[in-house]
């Protein structure tokens, strides 16, 4: 499991060095929204994505993980992401709760062949 890991982190990092992306409307919502209380969401797009990658666009994001399920996870701070590889258009989306006393927000960029589609998720105090 560990080398097909390692195997998908290095192709997916020779795609995005080698490609130019576009964004474009992939018919995922542009924002959802999470109470204080986190909670999860499942969204669905239009088109089948390879990769969903949660950004904050400080320059900080999240590590792509393989389960043993076959579905892929991206994890950043109080955000988690779940999908399946070219299986299809859903992602579930999870927060954990906001014990802080500020609104917080991330981003999730969903990437379909050079085409990536940006999803703003917002959590209230």
């Amino acid at each position: 499991m560990k080398v097909a890991r390692y195997f998908f982190v290095i192709v997916l990092s020779l795609v995005l060095t080698s490609c130019e992306f576009e964004e474009t409307d992939l018919g995922f919502p542009k924002s959802i929204t999470f109470t204080s209380n986190g909670g999860e969401k499942t969204i669905i797009g239009n088109e089948s994505f390879v990769f969903a990658e949660i950004q904050d666009y400080k320059g900080n994001h999240g590590s792509i993980e393989g389960g043993e399920d076959g579905k892929l996870y991206n994890v950043y701070d109080w955000l988690k992401v779940e999908y399946v590889e070219l299986k299809n258009d859903v992602l579930k989306v999870y927060a954990a709760p906001n014990t802080t006393d500020k609104d917080r927000t991330l981003y999730i960029e969903v990437y379909s062949g050079s085409e990536y589609d940006v999803i703003t998720v917002k959590q209230g105090k």
